[in-house]
């Protein structure tokens, strides 16, 4: 599965690839090509790591279960127009 998603002048690419996505910067970013965040289906929940794209940055990591990963999408879809989305 691949979708891109634009917004204004900048594109993000989202692709799957068994139980991992991932979120590849596109048109508009410095780091064309690159991935800036990655899903994983751990089989109890997701990871989701945001990447660093600078040596004095770490990565950054999110663990949700399913329950909690559902609300987030519930919640954040009220944000939905904000985010681009409509």
């Amino acid at each position: 599965m691949k979708e891109t998603f634009w917004d204004d002048c900048s594109s993000q690419t989202v692709e799957r690839h068994d139980n991992t996505s991932f979120v590849v910067m596109g048109s508009g970013y410095n780091h064309t090509g690159q991935t800036s965040a990655m899903a994983e289906d751990t089989g109890n929940g997701f990871i989701i790591r945001f990447l660093s794209n600078n040596s004095t940055q770490q990565d950054y990591y999110v663990c949700l279960d399913y329950g909690q990963a559902y609300d987030l999408i519930l919640a954040m879809s009220a944000f939905k127009k904000e985010l681009g989305f409509v």
